[in-house]
């Protein structure tokens, strides 16, 4: 019996392919959707919950209390010792000292780390779940001593056998390679490729590092497993009460230390990696929507086949069929269909992975976790799907009468439920293209706003600490060359994710500002090359112990000073930037950001301090800098020849700042691409039926003389009139909801009316296109045949 079903099933499917095309299409893209964004949401909220202690397990976080509270992770080797040995709670301590730029020599070959080293020690392994394939974890706890991941062991050293070689770093200290680890696993925001041992920071820190309680960092991740974790409070006193007996208890006015739990990092916005949740709770809403929509298409193609099918349920009935028979008989119709479509869609899936592994998380390539999970995933889908789809022909069965089903008369006007869902596919597509386009002037509008400074044409060269200390022969050659502007020796360039800053002294005022302008270092050159325009006094010079300074507009305001004049001659002693000597303010510069525009002004000191240099930036003349970078490269390799020639294009740098905005552009993007289709795929389905059930009258509008343009009008207004009232709802929903996204960010477009009618303009033209062809083959039809079709 059940091969009876399948094989009449089989025959109703090819025999009106077209609508089955469009119903598997249609269904397999919204099924890959759903599919792609789980796969996405699961691996992003899995991260660092796979280790075994992962639910006790706590990174070290600081708050600085000043005027505003400043966020940052990480403490020092001092306070992670003393927290390892004075305190019993703690089950296991490791430090993790992660992003580290080093130059390695592997025979005759140079490599940058791109900050994918780290320092550390074998407590690391017995917190974190990365297995070692060969070697010890032990032996990190030695000098001299390195462990690779088995992806970069084979990018170092190809098939030779890896454990025993020695890597150069920085040309200067050696490293053998003692350990291979798995690194299939990348959902870890605490993961590096190459591990050097913690006892052989001592090559690259100063003393002071190890013991300096003050010697923090945002790389010095303090990892903690605590033997219970409603410990958690006890240990932050803990923490304290070590600051006060190693440190200072004066330090505790200023510093709060609290343990951030290992798995809240990912999502945390003040000290973690600041990947939004509710950007998952977007892509999950439209994915169901995007599902709901081929659901929908699917059950509106179905019902308006009634004028193909009712003949044949009328015979059916008449020869005996049951009502359950002919049920379970669009049943199989729609599991079959729902499956083709299924096998589309992991067609589709994985397809997309590639190739959103290749354009879209280059950084972190998105993995499926689960096979498993989401083989599972897809069947609770198709059997959704066949259930939702079935419900209208069993309601049809129940409702239709054989007399009826045998004249064809079960074709009759579209109901109100129908209507109501093609209408709100609509707007979601609407919303969706709205969406696309505010995200994408968004982004572009903060990559492309007025900074306060000049950001085109400009290298930035990364520089060593020898070869900050050698720079006469860089700047020899790049004093006689015509097509350089200007260039400076710097710490960062303006607009940095991590912006240094301290507290300061001003004028003759006895105690320290309560608040922390940012510093931006760098030499004399420093506003020349990156066009900074400085509005009164001069420039400063390159003078530690006679130190001058700039400010910006929003410091010297802060400061009580409208009249910037004011201000010049004025003493600074800025904490940390200069901490040997008072210098005093002699420029103040128009206001410009430091961090991203995403926050807004900072305060800002520029000054100069040569052991915080770090870069070298290059503004060139004109637009094709081939030349200077070929000439540069051939005399940096007999200036520096353990060194890569390594550079990048400001403007670039500059774009990677809104790299989780830019991610969310194009996937919003995508989605919307994805409606569309789906939504145009259900019309035109739809389309093709209604012209079957309107031959004849398009025949006799024919002879009674309508044109082609009346007759395509004829059969286009009704679905234009459903685009129309969708842009009606799509409005207000899509403008309260863009709003507020946009709140999140200081500097921000205002929402404009034409953003929503590009919208509606741009889903009506989509429905045209999609129905024109269709329309205009119908009412080219010659009437003869029209009135003779049966």
């Amino acid at each position: 019996m059940l091969k009876n079903y399948i094989k009449t099933a089989l025959r109703q499917i090819v025999k009106y392919r077209f609508h089955s095309i469009l119903n598997v299409v249609g269904l397999g893209l919204a099924i890959a959707t759903c599919l792609f964004i789980y796969a996405f949401n699961t691996y992003q909220l899995s991260f660092d919950r796979f280790h075994p202690h992962a639910e006790r397990t706590f990174i070290v976080v600081e708050d600085l209390h000043l005027d505003q509270t400043e966020h940052n992770k990480g403490g020092s080797y001092a306070m992670y010792n003393a927290i390892r040995q004075e305190l019993p709670q703690v089950e296991k301590a490791a430090l993790y000292i992660d992003k580290q730029d080093f130059t390695l020599k592997i025979g005759d070959k140079l490599r940058k780390t791109e900050g994918k080293a780290c320092f550390t020690s074998s407590d690391y392994f017995e917190i974190m779940d990365f297995p070692w394939l060969a070697g010890s974890p032990q032996r990190l706890d030695e000098p001299a001593t390195v462990a690779l991941t088995k992806t970069m062991a084979k990018n170092f050293f190809g098939d030779e056998e890896a454990i025993g070689q020695t890597i150069w770093v920085e040309s200067k200290f050696p490293a053998t390679v003692v350990g291979i680890i798995d690194d299939s696993r990348k959902n870890s925001d605490f993961r590096s490729e190459i591990y050097f041992s913690l006892a052989s920071a001592n090559e690259f820190r100063e003393s002071a590092f190890f013991h300096n309680w003050g010697y923090t960092n945002s790389a010095n991740n303090i990892l903690l497993t605590l033997r219970h974790a409603e410990d958690k409070v006890g240990i932050e006193d803990s923490i304290r009460q070590l600051i006060a007996k190693h440190w200072h208890k004066d330090v505790l006015e200023y510093y709060t230390y609290k343990l951030l739990p290992l798995t809240a990092f990912h999502f945390d916005m003040d000290y973690g990696k600041a990947t939004q949740l509710s950007l998952l709770g977007i892509l999950t809403v439209v994915a169901l929507g995007i599902l709901f929509m081929a659901a929908i298409n699917y059950t509106n193609i179905v019902s308006a086949q009634q004028l193909y099918r009712s003949t044949e349920m009328g015979v059916r009935k008449v020869l005996g069929s049951s009502k359950r028979q002919l049920f379970l008989q669009f049943l199989i119709e729609s599991l079959l269909i729902s499956f083709f479509a299924l096998l589309l869609a992991w067609l589709f899936l994985w397809t997309a992975i590639d190739w959103s592994n290749y354009y879209l998380f280059v950084n972190e390539p998105l993995q499926v976790l689960s096979i498993r999970k989401l083989f599972f995933l897809s069947l609770v889908i198709w059997f959704s799907i066949c259930v939702t789809t079935s419900i209208f022909p069993a309601y049809f069965l129940n409702k239709t009468r054989i007399q009826v089903a045998l004249k064809k008369q079960v074709a009759g006007n579209w109901g109100l439920g129908r209507k109501a869902l093609i209408v709100f596919q609509n707007v979601l597509a609407l919303i969706l293209i709205a969406s696309t386009i505010v995200i994408v002037s968004q982004v572009r509008y903060l990559k492309n706003t007025d900074m306060g400074f000049d950001r085109e044409t400009v290298f930035v060269f990364p520089l060593k600490h020898d070869m900050r200390d050698n720079v006469e022969k860089i700047t020899a050659f790049l004093m006689h060359r015509s097509d350089i502007l200007a260039f400076t020796f710097c710490d960062n360039p303006p607009s940095y994710d991590k912006v240094w800053g301290g507290t300061f002294k001003f004028d003759n005022r006895a105690e320290w500002e309560t608040w922390a302008p940012r510093y931006a270092i760098g030499d004399s050159a420093y506003i020349k090359t990156f066009g900074i325009q400085l509005l009164a006094g001069h420039n400063f010079k390159d003078d530690e112990q006679h130190p001058e300074f700039l400010i910006n507009e929003k410091m010297a305001k802060n400061l009580g000073y409208q009249n910037y004049h004011e201000i010049i001659g004025k003493d600074l002693h800025a904490g940390g930037l200069n901490d040997k000597y008072q210098g005093k303010i002699v420029g103040v510069v128009r206001d410009f950001t430091t961090n991203s525009l995403k926050e807004g002004i900072s305060p800002t000191v520029i000054g100069y301090n040569k052991v915080r240099i770090k870069n070298l930036a290059i503004k060139y003349r004109g637009n094709h800098p081939s030349q200077l970078l070929k000439d540069l490269e051939k005399e940096w390799k007999q200036w520096y020849p353990n060194e890569l020639f390594d550079y990048r294009f400001y403007d670039e740098q500059i774009g990677s700042l809104y790299q989780k905005e830019a991610l969310l552009e194009k996937l919003i993007w995508i989605s919307a691409a994805i409606s569309i289709i789906i939504s145009s795929l259900g019309f035109l389905g739809l389309l093709s039926i209604m012209v079957v059930k309107r031959t004849k009258e398009i025949g006799i509008r024919k002879v009674l003389g309508a044109s082609i343009r009346g007759i395509t009008l004829l059969l286009s207004k009704e679905f234009i009139s459903w685009v129309g009232l969708a842009f009606l709802f799509a409005i207000p929903i899509g403008w309260y909801l863009l709003a507020r996204w946009l709140d999140d960010f200081v500097y921000r477009i205002e929402l404009r009316w034409w953003m929503f009618a590009l919208a509606g303009l741009i889903g009506l033209f989509i429905t045209l296109i999609t129905i024109s062809v269709q329309t205009i083959r119908a009412a080219k039809t010659n009437p003869v045949d029209s009135l003779r079709d049966e």
